[in-house]
């Protein structure tokens, strides 16, 4: 049995924990029956009271570690990432909480091996964008130069309860803690020398895998798993959302649509699945349908620019400082 794991570091200042909720809500529809783990720190697990208990209530397993009180927000979330292979049993596919699950997650048959991963960007790392600061940032560090030009998104893994993979994460979270000692407390550079020094064992998995919704459009018509990033949910400033701005932000993808479930009730089922109400379950069944929307509607080419992060960044300036534009962008949406 695989199991579908969540790793989750929130207080009730955030919407973390709601984030999460929806995403395993979006698995359970697509994959009933799912066996369901949520990694946690003492600190979230003492707040995962009153309709934060929800979260609790959803999940098959949960798995508490005590940590360091020192440590920030940040430190515990990568704590717990580089820790899990090694205080979860079992094979089990971990996913960031900043997605939907829009299709069947059953593992393939072929996947022997010990670590999958969906590549960062959906390509290789000599045309990824971000290549010379991660080459940097390698070298700062005094890390391997990535020689086999392949750098993994961390967003969604795949990870048997094998002694290599097991030893595997024990190096990655090692080399974590030296990146902490150097200021540097990201997760990526790590992987990625973990995967150095065990010569390469992640195997490339799919890009449906990791939908990363920016660089995916190949990927999104029989995606499972979107990747939308944090930095790309958008904060409308209390504002009303017309139905013609569904093309450039869609219902997910609103920032109000985690804060305001913190005071909407929230029903665990017998059989685990969860309903919130008409408006909640609607969105969450049809995230993929409001993506492609988007590429109906504006193309490909209209559709990646929608999705990208200066798009985003732009659209979260307009609501905050050029409300006025509002109108003219929901009317593009309504021609288009």
């Amino acid at each position: 049995m695989t199991k579908y794991l969540f790793v989750l570091t929130s207080s009730p200042k955030d919407f973390f924990c709601e984030q999460t909720l929806v995403a395993i809500a979006s698995l359970r529809v697509h994959n009933p029956g799912a066996f369901v783990t949520l990694l946690t720190d003492d600190k979230t697990a003492a707040t995962l009271v009153g309709p934060r208990a929800a979260l609790k209530e959803a999940v098959n397993e949960l798995k508490v570690l005590t940590l360091d009180e020192k440590f920030t927000p940040m430190l515990r979330s990568r704590y717990l990432k580089t820790v899990m292979r090694n205080v979860i049993d079992g094979d089990f596919l971990y996913m960031d909480s900043d997605i939907a699950i829009v299709g069947d997650l059953s593992i393939p048959a072929e996947w022997t091996g010990d670590i999958y991963a969906v590549l960062d960007f959906h390509t290789n790392l000599h045309k990824a964008i971000n290549r010379k600061k991660i080459l940097n940032n390698a070298k700062m560090l005094g890390f391997s130069p990535i020689l086999n030009d392949e750098i993994f998104n961390g967003g969604v893994m795949y990870a048997k309860d094998s002694p290599t993979a097991r030893e595997f994460f024990k190096t990655w979270h090692e080399l974590w803690l030296y990146c902490v000692s150097k200021n540097f407390p990201y997760d990526m550079a790590s992987l990625a020398e973990a995967n150095f020094k065990f010569n390469y064992i992640t195997q490339k998995a799919s890009g449906e895998w990791n939908c990363q919704m920016a660089y995916a459009k190949k990927f999104i018509p029989n995606g499972k798993v979107f990747h939308f990033f944090g930095s790309r949910i958008i904060d409308t400033c209390g504002r009303k959302v017309p139905e013609g701005m569904n093309l450039f932000l869609p219902k997910i993808l609103r920032k109000n649509f985690y804060t305001d479930l913190k005071n909407i009730p929230v029903r665990v089922n017998a059989d685990k699945s969860i309903t919130i109400n008409e408006y909640y379950d609607d969105v969450i069944a049809h995230a993929k349908e409001a993506f492609l929307y988007q590429t109906k509607h504006a193309g490909k080419l209209g559709a990646d620019i929608i999705r990208s992060y200066a798009f985003a960044k732009s659209l979260g300036f307009v609501y905050k400082r050029m409300p006025f534009v509002l109108p003219l962008l929901s009317l593009i949406g309504k021609i288009l």
